[in-house]
């Protein structure tokens, strides 16, 4: 199995905390958001890439990782970062796909591992848990996610009632054996019509897929995962540690 960590982003929510190095090396409970990533990856012997922006040699430092640098890290998004990465996806083998700004447990990535359809998002049931760790209102902050059985038909969108959610995108996906390939040909077909599609969010792209008829399938867990988007993130997650509350969402998996 193959891995892609999308880690290109500059981290300015972040503030100082990613000053003079990459979002993914924000420290979160004594180690890198990378390396607790790294970590679970390394425990199913998973071959990671890490597409990198700024500072890509931080990114490798003393890690057994190969890492490849998007050049167009300062435009675009996840899914262009990704497309970025094409040329070490093979075809004939499943690729899993994380963001670099999450942790997630052992059992989360099994979850993904076991799965087998073409297109499998992980999706958390049990969402208003963490975002009410993370948030004053949980509410403001969802989007929209509404199955018809294990498919996706909505994703990504603006909510007027929590009743449209009935889990939210964590950032990890899954892709069949040369599907990857095949749903970014779309995506470039798009850009040469409209070049504004390059800054498509991944939401927004797995929207249109499931719009033109693809079939993207949820995997759902219940919590073992933290999403570090903002400097107000990590401040709270490290005050749960410190209390011990954190073990309730997520514990830490990189040695320390």
């Amino acid at each position: 199995m193959k891995a892609i960590i999308l880690a290109a982003g500059l981290g300015t929510r972040m503030g100082p905390l990613a000053a003079n190095r990459p979002k993914c090396l924000v420290e979160l409970a004594g180690a890198p958001l990378l390396d607790h990533q790294l970590a679970v990856y390394e425990h199913f012997g998973v071959d990671v890439t890490v597409m990198a922006g700024a500072y890509p040699e931080l990114t490798q430092a003393g890690r057994n990782v190969r890492v490849v640098v998007n050049p167009a890290y300062t435009t675009g998004n996840m899914v262009s970062t990704l497309r970025f990465s094409l040329p070490v996806v093979s075809r004939t083998e499943p690729v899993l796909v994380s963001y670099g700004d999450i942790v997630f447990s052992y059992e989360v990535l099994a979850r993904m591992l076991a799965a087998s359809r073409d297109v499998e998002v992980a999706i958390d049931t049990q969402w208003r848990r963490l975002w009410e760790l993370r948030m004053e209102d949980p509410t403001t902050d969802c989007e929209s996610l509404r199955l018809e059985g294990e498919r996706i038909v909505e994703i990504g969108s603006r909510v007027r009632s929590v009743e449209e959610v009935q889990g939210q995108y964590i950032g990890l996906l899954r892709f069949g054996p040369g599907v990857l390939h095949t749903l970014l040909e779309r995506f470039d077909q798009r850009v040469a019509m409209d070049p504004r599609y390059w800054n498509i969010s991944m939401t927004a792209f797995l929207q249109d897929l499931i719009s033109e008829g693809v079939a993207v399938h949820a995997v759902p867990i219940a919590s073992g995962w933290l999403e570090a988007d903002n400097a107000e993130d990590l401040r709270r997650y490290t005050e749960a540690h410190n209390s011990g509350a954190l073990a309730g969402f997520w514990s830490p998996t990189a040695a320390r």
